[in-house]
């Protein structure tokens, strides 16, 4: 009986220790560059310095982020607050700018944008459903 009860608080203490799959932060905190351009048309993808911009996203552990964007030597920074969204097809972040700024990449005009997770390595914007680019960025460290 002893065994028993030892084996059952045992497996109850390690599993109310695992980390819940929906506590993703410390994967996405950080700096994501954008890495690759597409759009409507097929095959027509561009990388690195061949892309119309340069662009980077900084998530912060308090839940703020800022955007920055080069193109043609002018830099525009833009900076909000963002939450995570669990969807049918994954991890989403909705990020809330604090002001209206033309680097918003959204279908809407309120001031938000939704990324998500494509994998592990790839975070994507959503502005692509609404013919705006398809945008990919990846995490550096």
């Amino acid at each position: 009986m002893k065994k028993t009860v030892i084996l059952f608080i045992s497996i109850f203490i390690f599993s109310s220790c695992s980390k819940d799959n929906d506590d993703t932060t410390e994967d996405y905190h950080g700096k994501w560059i954008l890495v690759k351009m597409s759009g409507s048309i097929q095959n027509s993808e561009t990388t690195g310095s061949a892309m119309e911009w340069q662009e980077f996203y900084l998530f912060n552990n308090d839940a703020t982020f800022t955007k920055s964007r080069t193109r043609n030597t002018v830099t525009t920074t833009a900076s909000g607050t963002y939450i995570t969204q669990n969807g049918s097809d994954g991890l989403y972040l909705e990020l809330t700018y604090s002001k209206d700024s033309e680097i918003i990449g959204s279908c809407y005009r309120n001031q938000k944008e939704a990324l998500y997770f494509r994998s592990n390595t790839i975070l994507s914007n959503t502005w692509n459903a609404c013919d705006g680019p398809g945008l990919d960025y990846q995490k550096v460290d």
